[in-house]
Parts: C-alpha cells; sequence; structure tokens
C-alpha cells in the first residue's frame, strides 16, 4: 500500500506541477487559449490552491518515504527517569550510627556527601543503602557511576559525563564535547531537577568535580578510599569496622542465624578475627554457608594462624586480599615501602619516631616520612590518632607484612626489627611511654627473638625490666625475661642466662606459680657456680631457696637461703640481703622455728634504717609479727601489723595489704574473734584477685575455711576449702593440696561425713608422702585425736 500511494502521489504531483506552472504564466501576464481567456482572473487564487495542494502531496509523501519507526517515537511519551540504585545486598547489618549520621547531614541541606573508609569496609553497602532510604524524595531519577578509583583504570569523567546525559534524556548531539562542554550540559539538564547520585569507588576530587550537578536539589553520595579533602562541596563521614554485635548480625545473614546461635563463642572469635571488616565478615559467611558441616568455631580456628588469615579470607572472586592489593598498587613506590615496612610495627600502634626508625630514614629525612604516613592516613591504610601516633587495622598489617616478606630481603626484614627493638631501648622511660609501649615491647622482643635480633632483644629487655615493678606487671615480665634467657643462649651469655633465669623464677613467683619456677632457679645455680661470680650465685642462690621454701621444701630451702644472705652482706648489698632475710624468716616461721625467725628479721629492721625501701619494711614488719605471734608476744605481734598495714596502705601496694590482713585475720583467730578473722580473710582474698595472685588466692581461701570450722560452722567451712584445693591444684601446688584436704577432713567429720573425711586424709597422705611438714604433723596429730 505505501508503495502505491508513492506512485500515485508522484503522479498526481507532476500533473498538478503542471497546472500550477500554467496558472502562474497567466497571474504574471500570459494568455490563455481564446475558449478559456475568459476564466483568467481566476489565475491568482488557482496558483494558491494548487500551491498548497503541491506543498501537502510533498510532505504526505515524504511522511511514507521515512521509516515508520522514527514516527512511532516521536508519538511516544517521555522515557520514565533512570532507576539505576542496585539492590542493597542481602547480608547488609549494622552501621544504625552512621546511617543516622548521614541522614542528619541531608536533613541539613548537606547535598554532597563523601562516605569513606579503608578497603572492604562496607562503604559501597552503606551509601547504597542510605540512597534507597531517600529514592523517593528524589522522583527526577537514581543514578548509580561505579567510578573504578581502586582499579588499574579508573572512570574518565568524559565517558560518565556522556552517560549520564543520555541517562536524563539529552540527544545524541548534546552527548558531544570537552569535559567542560559536557559538564556544563549536566549542570543545565540537572538544574531544575531532584536526582539522586551514587558516585562509587572515586579515586580523587579531579574525577568528581565534574560530575557534580547544578540543582541545589541534586544530592551526591560519593564513596572512596581517599579522603578527597579538596572536594570544597563535599562534607565526609569517615567509616571504620563494625562491632561485635554488629559484625555477628552480618554473619547470621549470610550463613544463617541458627549457625550462630548454636556457636556463639565460636561466632564472636571469628568476627573479631575479621577484624571488623563486614567484607571479612561476608567472605567467612559465605565460606560458612558453602560448608554447611562447618562451625563458626571451626573456621576461627582456620584464622587464628596469622600467617595464612588472608588465605582464608577467599570464596569464589572475593577476597580481602585482592581489595587490599588495588589500593597497595596505587600508592608510589615511596609510599609502598613506608607502608609494608611500618606494617610490620608488632604493636597496635605505633610513633613517627618509631616508624622512621623502621623506615630507615635518617634525621634529614624524618619530615618525609611523617609526609608518607599522612597521605597513607588520606588513603585509609592507616589510622591518625593523634598528631604522630598512627594505628594499622589487624588486616592490614598482616597484608603489610605480606608485602614486606615478598618484596624486601631477609637480612632488610631482619634490620626493619632490629632499628626497632634500638628504638625503644633508647626512648623507655616509666609512665606515659610505659604505658603506652607496653605491649609493643612484649611483642616486639618475642618476634626479635625469633628472627635472631638477640643483642637487641637483651637491651631492650634490660632497660624495660626495671620499670615494671607493679604489683600486677608479672604477666609481662616472665614473657620479657623468658625471651631474653633464650636471647643469652644464643648470644653463649651464661651470666645474662643466669641473669634472666633469675628474672623468671621471680615472676612465676609474683604470679603464684611457684611449681614452675624451680627448673631456672637449679640452673640458674648451676651456671653461676660454673662461672665463679658472687653476685650472680647470691642471686641464683635466693631465688632457688625462695622457691624451696614457698613449695614448703624447708629443709632444703634453709642452706641455700642462708649462703644468699652471706654472700650480700659481703657484697654490703644491703637491699638484697634484707630480701633474703625476709625470706629467710617466713621459713623459720612456717617450719615452726619463730625464735629464728624474731633474730634474721630485726637484724632485717635494723638494716632498713637508712633505706627508703617501704616496701621491704612492710614485709619485714608483716613477718616478724607472725614470729611474734608464735612465740606468744601478742602485744609485739599488734603492733608489728598495724605498722605493717600503714605502709602497705601508704604504698598501694594491695598484695602486700592483703598479706598482713591475713596476719591480723590470724591474731583475731587466735582470740576467738571469728567473724572478724573472717572479714580479715575475704578482705584478703578481694585483695588478691585483684592482682591476680593464685597462690594468695587459694590461702586466702584456706584460711576462711579455718574461721568457718573454728566458729561452728563447718558446713561453710568445706566450701571455702573446695574453693582453696581448686585453686592450688590449678597451680599444680600438691603440698598445699595435700595441706587443705587434711582441713577438710577434719571439716567432713564435724559435718558428720567421716567417710569423705577418711577419703581427704588418705588422697592428703598420698600428695604429702614422706615429707616432713610440721603443719601437716599438726593437722594429723589434730585428726587422729577426734572421736570417730
Amino acid at each position: 500500500m505505501r508503495r502505491a500511494r508513492l506512485v500515485f502521489l508522484a503522479i498526481a504531483s507532476g500533473l498538478l506541477s503542471v497546472l500550477l506552472a500554467v496558472a502562474v504564466n497567466v497571474a504574471t501576464g500570459g494568455s490563455l487559449p481564446p475558449p478559456l481567456r475568459g476564466f483568467s482572473f481566476l489565475a491568482w487564487p488557482a496558483v494558491a490552491v494548487f500551491g498548497a495542494v503541491v506543498v501537502g502531496m510533498a510532505i504526505w509523501q515524504q511522511r511514507l518515504a521515512e521509516p515508520p519507526g522514527l514516527w512511532v517515537m516521536a508519538r511516544q511519551e517521555p522515557a520514565a527517569p533512570p532507576a539505576e540504585l542496585p539492590a542493597v545486598p542481602a547480608s547488609f547489618a549494622g552501621r544504625a550510627e552512621d546511617v543516622v549520621a548521614i541522614d542528619r547531614l541531608i536533613q541539613r541541606e548537606h547535598r554532597v556527601i563523601a562516605i569513606t573508609g579503608p578497603p572492604g569496609v562496607g562503604k559501597s553497602s552503606l551509601a547504597v543503602w542510605v540512597a534507597h532510604a531517600w529514592a523517593a524524595d528524589y522522583p527526577d531519577g537514581q543514578l548509580f557511576v561505579p567510578l573504578g578509583g581502586a582499579s588499574g583504570e579508573p572512570a574518565r569523567p568524559g565517558a560518565v559525563l556522556a552517560r549520564l546525559l543520555g541517562a536524563l534524556g539529552a540527544a545524541g548531539d548534546e552527548r558531544r564535547g570537552d569535559v567542560d562542554e559536557l559538564s556544563a550540559r549536566f549542570r543545565s539538564v540537572s538544574a531544575r531537577r531532584r536526582v539522586l547520585m551514587v558516585l562509587d569507588d572515586a579515586r580523587a576530587a579531579d574525577q568528581v568535580r565534574p560530575l557534580l550537578p547544578g540543582g541545589a536539589s541534586c544530592l551526591v553520595l560519593i564513596t572512596s578510599r581517599w579522603l578527597l579533602v579538596e572536594l570544597a562541596p563535599a562534607v565526609s563521614h569517615p567509616i571504620s569496622g563494625l562491632g561485635d554485635e554488629e559484625c555477628l548480625a552480618l554473619l547470621a545473614n549470610a550463613a544463617g542465624a541458627d549457625r550462630i546461635v548454636a556457636d556463639r563463642a565460636g561466632a564472636t572469635r571469628l568476627v573479631r578475627l575479621c577484624g571488623g571488616f563486614p567484607l571479612a565478615v561476608g567472605i567467612a559467611g559465605a565460606r560458612l554457608r558453602a560448608r554447611p558441616t562447618w562451625t563458626p568455631g571451626q573456621l576461627a580456628e582456620r584464622l587464628d594462624d596469622e600467617r595464612g588469615r588472608l588465605d582464608e579470607l577467599k570464596q569464589g572472586d572475593l577476597a580481602v586480599r585482592s581489595a587490599f592489593e588495588a589500593s597497595y598498587a596505587e600508592l608510589s613506590e615511596l609510599d609502598r615501602l613506608v607502608f609494608r615496612r611500618v606494617g610490620a610495627h608488632p604493636g597496635r600502634t605505633f610513633g613517627l619516631g618509631a616508624g622512621a626508625a623502621m623506615v630507615g630514614a635518617g634525621a634529614t629525612a624524618h619530615r618525609d616520612v611523617a609526609g608518607v604516613l599522612e597521605r597513607l592516613v588520606d588513603s585509609h591504610l592507616i589510622e591518625s590518632l593523634e598528631p604522630g601516633r598512627y594505628r594499622l587495622h589487624d588486616l592490614l598489617r598482616l597484608f603489610a607484612a605480606e608485602r614486606l616478606a615478598a618484596e624486601e630481603p631477609p637480612e632488610e626484614r631482619l634490620a626493619v626489627l632490629t632499628r626497632l627493638l634500638e628504638r625503644l631501648a633508647t626512648e623507655a622511660s616509666a609512665g606515659a611511654w610505659l604505658l603506652r609501649e607496653r605491649e609493643t615491647v612484649v611483642t616486639a622482643v618475642h618476634d626479635g627473638v625469633a628472627a635472631g635480633a638477640h643483642e637487641a632483644v637483651w637491651q631492650l629487655v634490660s632497660a624495660v625490666s626495671p620499670l615494671l615493678d607493679g604489683a600486677g606487671d608479672h604477666p609481662d615480665r616472665l614473657a620479657l625475661w623468658s625471651d631474653a634467657a633464650t636471647a643469652a643462649a644464643a648470644l653463649g651469655e651464661g651470666g645474662r642466662r643466669c641473669q634472666a633465669l633469675c628474672g623468671v623464677c621471680h615472676a612465676y613467683h609474683e604470679a603464684g606459680d611457684v611449681r614452675r619456677s624451680l627448673e631456672p632457679a637449679a640452673e640458674a645455680v648451676a651456671i653461676a657456680t660454673s662461672l665463679g661470680d658472687r653476685r650472680l650465685r647470691a642471686e641464683a642462690l635466693y631465688a632457688y631457696g625462695e622457691t624451696l621454701a614457698e613449695l614448703s621444701q624447708f629443709a632444703a630451702a634453709e642452706e641455700p637461703l642462708l649462703q644468699s644472705v652471706a654472700l650480700f652482706a659481703e657484697l654490703s648489698d644491703r637491699r638484697a640481703e634484707i630480701r633474703s632475710r625476709v625470706v629467710l624468716g617466713e621459713l623459720y616461721n612456717e617450719s615452726r622455728r619463730p625464735e629464728h625467725a624474731v633474730k634474721v628479721l630485726e637484724r632485717a629492721l635494723a638494716l632498713l634504717t637508712d633505706l627508703a625501701d617501704e616496701r621491704m619494711r612492710a614485709a619485714a614488719l608483716r613477718t616478724l609479727a607472725a614470729a611474734n605471734r608464735l612465740i606468744g608476744r601478742r602485744a609485739e605481734a599488734l603492733s608489728a601489723i598495724s605498722e605493717a598495714m600503714l605502709v602497705g596502705r601508704r604504698l598501694g601496694d594491695q598484695r602486700a595489704l592483703g598479706l598482713a590482713l591475713a596476719e591480723r585475720g590470724q591474731l583475731a583467730l587466735d582470740d576467738d574473734r571469728h567473724d572478724d578473722a573472717v572479714g580479715d580473710f575475704r578482705e584478703m582474698l578481694e585483695m588478691f584477685r585483684n592482682v591476680r595472685d593464685g597462690l594468695g588466692i587459694g590461702s586466702a581461701q584456706e584460711l576462711i575455711g579455718d574461721a568457718l570450722a573454728a566458729a561452728g560452722r563447718p558446713v561453710e567451712a568445706l566450701s571455702a576449702y573446695d574453693a582453696s584445693i581448686a585453686e592450688f591444684d590449678r597451680l599444680h601446688d600438691h603440698v598445699r593440696v595435700g595441706l587443705a584436704l587434711l582441713r577438710r577432713a577434719a571439716a567432713q567429720r564435724a559435718s558428720d561425713r567421716p567417710a569423705s573425711g577418711l577419703a581427704d586424709r588418705a588422697r592428703a597422705d598420698e600428695l604429702l608422702g614422706v615429707l616432713d611438714l610440721p603443719v601437716a604433723n599438726l593437722l594429723r596429730e589434730r585428726l587422729d585425736d577426734e572421736p570417730g
């Protein structure tokens, strides 16, 4: 039909053209044949009619000649506004505070908001979530633009603008031009519209600036791994890792809530190993979902090994390492070097000085390292805690260590750690430095031993150990001296190893785990004897004698302690002599020879006259009070213990106060003031719990049992003895377990449980064996004298 109409129109148009030509000729002065000359006045009207018909037929012919789709499209309704937002990830959870904060920024009419944070922290998911929540307020379209900032080829602004103009309905010829022209056209197109844009993974301010719309009614959410400080219109909202509860919710969404509920402890450990990074938690959840027989705890066990943690955090095409590698690749060579070296820092935080030492920069390059660290902060690869102090996220630290191992030779890695150890030894001081660097020191020393930096390890332990003089410092002292002993052995330094072993013994004593100090004490005596060093021998004999005394091996302990007293006196080391005398006095009290204790301790107090050592004075007074109590000198005992308690309170030393309370409670018990005794022993228990002294805790429970038994409350006494036995058993102190069992046997009889009492006694005799212990003999005599 279209072809037939076109043929008809062509013929008709030709005929009309002829008639129009005749009419124009007559109208302009031409003449018609004689029969038609009477109609010459109609020439001009004929021109108008034929002209209009010819034009109409030409238009009709043109329409028929064009493709039909163009006219159909011209008659369609305008295109719907773009709705490009991706779906929110099904596993999205948490971020309630961040959502509220961004909502407030929008409500305050901030129209460009940059959500920044390290790779894998969940910036894109948060931006999409917020965008969906506000989409209804922007009816003219929602645009999503992946900018590929962390990739090797970030999106070019010109190509992005051409696509955005097309999405908003601009014609093809309006999508051509340079970036400035396209940007101006985009601002014009968006000026009177309410459009929401998500610019995801921006690389820099220059990439984003041309893409900003012109209308004040538009909203732009930007995500970036870099701080876009040069993007003037933007207000920044940085985000970090999620908390435990938020991560658990995310893991439940990814792996199934039932599995998280069934193994909550394992799930909590798992999310903590993921460091709060949603990407890592999501990958862990995906791995669990793909392995329905695994528990969260089993996956956490696989992540426990730092060396393989990044390998485990991979599922399909998702990998935490890949996210980090993209950011690392964008750094300059200098920035990469600083990142991987400071990433080897063993602590959670580090200062500029430590970072510069690890990099190996000289004084002239110190400012260069500071500048690099600030650039790494801007790229969210490290965090700035305060001016000159930084922190790496655990997963980023592992990644940095990987890059160090892959890109630098072993000798340089050793040099990095050695420089850090030397820097810490130089800076070591009490107070704020120790509070800030304690964890770093302990970890760096351990890493230094493993790496072979033995001399630097020894120097750092020697510098820091004297600073750790608090009652609760024994775990760190134990770790440091244990590593120092290993380093000394590797260096072939017998004297240093002997010194370190004595430090290990002291730390075990402070921790209430005396049994474990016997072997290092015996080795220290052997080394000191072979070296012929009197001071080392005096220290080793003291450590050995103190250990034997604590293990109730009084006969074996007396001789090494007497030797240490004599050696320290020869060396004119009064403080060390006093320390040995106090332990010797305690031995005499425990072995029921208080008259010997009085002589030893009175000499110790005389030596203390010119020494300002309050802690040692409290110990001497407390031990002298016990000796006087055993002899029967009640007034002297009470005076000494009162003075010891004043000194302990003045020092704020809870361990010293706890021991003084034990002695005061014993005085009350001897006077049949049972309630006062129970009160003192319970206060003693709390103080030893505060300083985590297992031996003191067990002794306090035992004394509470003694006071309750004396008060005629055997059932309550049994409970206290059970607690003391459990604590001594935990410490593997079989002697004290045996003594506590003898006490419990007496309480069992008083509770009309003779069979249980016999069982306790049998087990106690098995544990104590042939040891000749005055206390044990006294307890057995009491049991034998009781009926039944």
